[in-house]
């Protein structure tokens, strides 16, 4: 729940003007082989089966795939680069797929090894530590 209030704060403090915004988004399609079998269910049926970005936003000039971080950020690069994929065949995004995927990884402090390693993979990463978090982060032992 940390994280959760932690993406929504956040997005909505940066994407002020944002087109479209969601929160623990479904991405992709359920497997050709559970459409086929039944065929008579609609995509939404299927969407507790499939992965979900923390946020997607879609803005004037993009559509930004979000993973918010306070432990573990490393997990976030591989699922960003996963939900990019996904997205792309998302129909719910259909109507921006026009726009260009950007991937944002949010983090509380700066991770100098991992933000390397998504730059190399095309991904930017913001720093966001309100003080409520870094008090979370105190009382957790992690600041």
């Amino acid at each position: 729940m940390i994280e959760r209030r932690y993406v929504v704060e956040y997005v909505f403090k940066k994407f002020k003007e944002a087109v479209w915004r969601g929160f623990n988004v479904r991405l992709g399609m359920p497997p050709e082989e559970w459409r086929k079998r039944y065929p008579e269910l609609s995509h939404r049926w299927w969407k507790v089966w499939m992965a979900y970005a923390d946020a997607v936003v879609v803005t004037d000039d993009a559509i930004w795939i979000i993973e918010a971080k306070i432990r573990n950020p490393r997990t976030a690069i591989g699922q960003l680069l996963d939900y990019r994929e996904r997205l792309k065949v998302t129909p719910e995004f259909k109507q921006w797929l026009n726009r260009p995927i950007k991937l944002l990884l949010v983090i509380p402090i700066p991770a100098p090894e991992i933000e390397s390693l998504a730059k190399n993979y095309g991904i930017e990463v913001d720093h966001y530590l309100p003080e409520w978090v870094a008090n979370y982060m105190r009382e957790v032992g992690l600041l």
